[in-house]
C-alpha cells in the first residue's frame, strides 16, 4: 500500500476491486489535489476494521466496494462501516444496474453506485458531493450544550425531569431543543407528553449517521406544541438495536451541531450505550433519591466515570424527591459522595403523577414548588456561568458515618 501522508485531504481504498476498475479509480484519484489512493483489499472478511485503521489519518474518507464477486458479503461490509466508522463513505461498484441492487446497496449505507465501466465524471461527482457534505459539517454552528440524565437506580423520575427541562429551555427564550429518548423499547418521554408515538427511534436514526443530514432528520422527530423537539424510544416491547457506542456518538455529536440544546433520557446503568452519550455531554446529571441504594449506586457511578476520565465538575448529582424530613439528611448524603448536592427538586410526586397521567406537563409558571426547581437548573444552564454551576468537594476518607450509611 502507498505510504499515507497527514496532509492528504483525501483517503481512497477500495475492496475486491477487478483490476480494470482499480486502475480506473487510481487514475481518477491521481488527478485530485490532496487526494491518495491507499490500496485495494483482496478480501471482504474484517475489510472495514482495515479500512477504519488505515484511513484514519485523513479528513475525508473513501472505499470503493465492488458488489460483483459477492453482493452479500459487500453489502456486510457497507454495513459494518455505516456502524463501526461512519465517517467512512462507501461507494458500491458494480456492472449491474437492476433498481434492486441499487437500492439494496443504498440502504446497506453506500453513498454512491458506479456502473462499471467506471467513468471519470461520477467518481469526480461522487467526492465532490462527499466533500462538500464534509464541509457542511465544519461550517457548523456554535455547537450546543448536551445535557445526559441516568438514574442512580429505576424509579427515580429521570424521565419526568428529563422532558420538564426539556421544555424549561425551549420556553426559556424559545430555544432550539430536542429531547432524545435513549431508552432501548417502550420508553415514556413522549408518552408523558401526550405526543403520540413515532415509528423512528433514535437507534435507527443513528444506524443511519452516515447520511445523516437536517431533512433526514426532520423524518425521525415528534414535534410538541411547546417547539420541543422528541426523538422517542422504540416502541415494540421485543426491540432489539444493533446501533454502534460509535454511531450514537456520531448521531449525538450531530444533534448538538443542531439544537442549541439537546437533553437524554437515559436508563439506569452505566452501559455502552449510555456511556456514548455521556462522552458527548457537557453535563452529566446523576438523578437519585434520598435512600440507601441509590446513594450506593450514585457513588459507584461517579468513582467509575472519574476512572474513565471525565470532568468532576461536568457530573452533577441531582435529588429528586427531596424533603428536610428525609431518612437520610443531605450532610450524609454529601458526605458519602464526596461532593455538595447540584440540585434539589422538592417532593411533589402527586402533582407529577397527575401531570403524567394527564398528558399535560407542569408548568413553571402556576406555583409549582417542582416547576420552580426545573426552570432554576434551565436557568443555570443558560446562563453564561452554567457549566460552572455545580460545585464539587475534594473526597474524603470513609467515616464511622459513612460506614453506617453503608452497612460497613
Amino acid at each position: 500500500m502507498a505510504a499515507a501522508q497527514s496532509s492528504n485531504r483525501v483517503a481512497v481504498m477500495a475492496v475486491c476491486l477487478d483490476p480494470t476498475s482499480y486502475h480506473a479509480v487510481s487514475q481518477f484519484v491521481a488527478g485530485v489535489p490532496g487526494a491518495v489512493m491507499v490500496g485495494n483489499l483482496d478480501h471482504y472478511a474484517g475489510a472495514e476494521r482495515e479500512i477504519g485503521r488505515t484511513l484514519d489519518f485523513a479528513h475525508t474518507r473513501v472505499c470503493f466496494i465492488d458488489f460483483d464477486q459477492s453482493a452479500e458479503e459487500a453489502i456486510w461490509v457497507t454495513e459494518r462501516l455505516r456502524t463501526e466508522f461512519p465517517d467512512v463513505h462507501s461507494f458500491a461498484v458494480s456492472a449491474f444496474s437492476e433498481p434492486e441492487g441499487i437500492i439494496t446497496a443504498m440502504r446497506a449505507g453506500c453513498a454512491e453506485y458506479l456502473l462499471k465501466p467506471i467513468q471519470h465524471d461520477r467518481v469526480l461527482d461522487g467526492l465532490s458531493r462527499v466533500e462538500a457534505k464534509q464541509k457542511k459539517k465544519a461550517r457548523s454552528r456554535v455547537r450546543g450544550k448536551v445535557i445526559t440524565l441516568v438514574g442512580a437506580k429505576g424509579g427515580t423520575g429521570v424521565t419526568s425531569l428529563a422532558l420538564h427541562l426539556a421544555l424549561e429551555l425551549a420556553r426559556e427564550g424559545k430555544r432550539k431543543c430536542l429531547l432524545v429518548d435513549q431508552h432501548p423499547s417502550l420508553g415514556d418521554a413522549s408518552l408523558y407528553l401526550g405526543a403520540g408515538r413515532q415509528q423512528y427511534s433514535f437507534y435507527e436514526l443513528a444506524n443511519n449517521v452516515d447520511r445523516l443530514d437536517e431533512e433526514l432528520l426532520g423524518g425521525f422527530l415528534l414535534k410538541h406544541d411547546s417547539g420541543l423537539h422528541v426523538l422517542d424510544s422504540p416502541e415494540a416491547v421485543d426491540s432489539v438495536h444493533h446501533t454502534s457506542p460509535s454511531a450514537m456518538e456520531h448521531a449525538l455529536a450531530f444533534l448538538g451541531e443542531t439544537y442549541q440544546f439537546v437533553v437524554v433520557d437515559c436508563p439506569p446503568g452505566l452501559s455502552e450505550g449510555t456511556l456514548a452519550c455521556i462522552s458527548q455531554s457537557d453535563h452529566v446529571a446523576i438523578v437519585m433519591t434520598a435512600e440507601l441504594p441509590s446513594v450506593r449506586n450514585t457513588v459507584r457511578y461517579v468513582e467509575h466515570l472519574s476512572r474513565l476520565g471525565y470532568s468532576p465538575a461536568n457530573i452533577h448529582v441531582v435529588v429528586n424527591r427531596h424533603s428536610k424530613k428525609g431518612p437520610l439528611t443531605d450532610d450524609r448524603i454529601e458526605k458519602a459522595l464526596g461532593r455538595q448536592i447540584s440540585l434539589r427538586v422538592p417532593n411533589s410526586y402527586n402533582e407529577v403523577i397527575r401531570a403524567i397521567n394527564s398528558g399535560a406537563p407542569i408548568s413553571s409558571g402556576n406555583k409549582s414548588d417542582f416547576g420552580a426547581a426545573v426552570q432554576k437548573w434551565a436557568h443555570e444552564l443558560t446562563s453564561r456561568n452554567g457549566r460552572d454551576s455545580a460545585k464539587t468537594i475534594a473526597p474524603v476518607q470513609p467515616t464511622s458515618g459513612m460506614r453506617a450509611l453503608f452497612g460497613i
